[in-house]
């Protein structure tokens, strides 16, 4: 079980709920107009430009803004759309603060202030922080607690080798048993207890530290953390390296320019949500994230195939280049 397939909910798919109402202005101002109308019987209501239609627009208006400022505030208690403090005062119910990445230097000469973790990495900290309280060992804890063990933890997976009985001759099976292992969890040498994780770093490729991997042994194998009949074993994911080349041909009068950095950017950001342990580099995907605006045709060169990976392992693309191959008339 891994960060990025812990929960079949994903939150950002989530649909809006009923009390963040959808706002018109338009709609706003009718009803106050039909209100109005109802009072005076449309008295002052005959012209666009009458006094009375000026005042409901400016009240309508500012009925509108009210109303934003409460669908606001109702995001903000909802842990799928609050940011920034609003988040960090989730966190604070649950015993979770935002991570520091650096401390910063106020007192240099161009001061630089702390840095802290994204919102959607600590968002998904929070929606694991009931996992943590258990004292079981289920797989959602060693995640929430490789989580909080360092910052520079991007994804982690956690599973366990799998064995199965084998037969033995009836005097041995009186006092012992034998058990094969059917599979090893990505581990050498696995035995009964062990616990896989698998870690992705936030640096470089992903490929974890040999300083990260014992900072998170450490940490998971604290007495409080870790059930008595585990044997966590922390290790890194294994990295899949890839590159991306990719020939554009616009139609006529586009900035080709333009274009070219534009699908670099999106290229960049769509590479950059899906650097995660089990996900796949398709194709399929690829097409459309440079399928973008003014681009007829698109050639991809590199890679050639899916990028399939384990849920033990992850993609990284070390180069993105992007040509234009002209227009087509």
């Amino acid at each position: 079980m891994s960060l990025t397939n812990f929960s079949a909910i994903d939150m950002a798919r989530l649909p809006a709920p009923k009390l963040i109402e959808p706002l018109s202005f338009d709609e706003i101002k009718t009803a106050i107009v039909a209100d109005f109308s109802q009072r005076y019987d449309g008295g002052g209501l005959d012209y666009a430009s009458d006094p009375a239609i000026k005042l409901i627009e400016a009240f309508a208006y500012r009925e509108m803004l009210l109303r934003q400022r409460i669908n606001e505030a109702a995001e903000a208690v909802l842990l799928a759309k609050a940011s920034s403090a609003e988040l960090d005062y989730l966190g604070a119910r649950f015993g979770v603060s935002r991570a520091m990445l650096s401390s910063g230097d106020t007192s240099a000469t161009s001061p630089a202030s702390p840095q802290y973790e994204s919102d959607e990495r600590y968002r998904e900290r929070i929606r694991l922080a009931l996992e943590g309280f258990s004292t079981a060992g289920p797989a959602g804890a060693y995640v929430f607690h490789a989580l909080k063990a360092s910052s520079k933890v991007r994804d982690v997976y956690v599973s366990a080798p799998e064995f199965e009985r084998s037969a033995v001759a009836d005097a041995t099976a009186a006092s012992a048993f034998v058990l094969n292992c059917t599979s090893n969890a990505g581990l050498v040498d696995p035995m009964p207890g062990d616990v896989a994780v698998t870690i992705l770093s936030d640096e470089g490729t992903g490929q974890a530290s040999l300083a990260l991997l014992d900072t998170v042994q450490r940490y998971l194998n604290q007495d409080e953390i870790r059930p008595l009949t585990d044997r966590v074993r922390v290790k890194s994911a294994t990295i899949k390296p890839f590159t991306i080349n990719a020939c554009l041909y616009l139609y006529p009068g586009m900035d080709g320019d333009a274009i070219k950095q534009r699908a670099l950017d999106t290229t960049s950001d769509w590479l950059l949500e899906h650097r995660k342990l089990g996900h796949d580099i398709s194709l399929s995907a690829l097409y459309a994230v440079l399928h973008r605006e003014g681009v007829q045709r698109v050639e991809l060169l590199e890679p050639q195939w899916d990028i399939t990976v384990g849920q033990d392992e992850a993609a990284y693309c070390s180069a993105i280049e992007v040509d234009i191959g002209g227009e087509h008339v």
